[in-house]
């Protein structure tokens, strides 16, 4: 149920700079310090950092592929990549296109899964814990970690969906 490359460029409307149209994309990552080999890097503009600069650590730290927004490549550069079976694709805005793919990947899933959104002003932290905590007796269960609960976090808990 994991996406590939030209499920992400068609949700996204994104672009392929260089890569393989086929290459599956299992997990996700925002940090280049937590990339392990394999994985998709999403660069994320934060606050304080800007994700795009970290395209090429990425690389260099075992990402296969990259979804970056608007970045200036010299040929040299991208034949590197290439030669080494890198994917990078170019979206306008990656935490839009965050979400186009979790959507994506959730509906891989159908009916099969269920939902459950817990809102409010306080504790909605502890309460989904509380719940997870009971419903992961019985049933296979996934939940944002922490308070990752926007709209960065939770889709990239949804990218994390495996079957197992």
């Amino acid at each position: 149920m994991n996406l590939n490359v030209e499920e992400i460029l068609s949700c996204t409307n994104g672009n392929l700079i260089f890569g393989d149209l086929k290459k599956e994309c299992k997990n996700f990552s925002r940090d280049t310090r937590t990339i392990n080999y394999g994985d998709t890097y999403v660069c994320i503009k934060g606050e304080k950092f800007d994700g795009n600069d970290f395209w090429e650590e990425a690389f260099k730290n075992g990402a296969d592929v990259v979804i970056a927004n608007k970045l200036e490549i010299n040929n040299e550069t991208k034949e590197k990549y290439i030669k080494q079976g890198k994917t990078l694709i170019e979206v306008e805005d990656t935490v839009k296109a965050l979400g186009k793919m979790a959507t994506i990947k959730r509906n891989k899933y159908g009916n099969s899964i269920k939902v459950i959104a817990v809102t409010g002003s306080v504790g909605k932290t502890s309460t989904k814990d509380m719940i997870y905590s009971v419903i992961s007796q019985k049933y296979k269960t996934l939940k944002t970690q922490g308070n990752k609960n926007n709209e960065i976090g939770l889709p990239f808990t949804i990218l994390s969906l495996k079957e197992s």
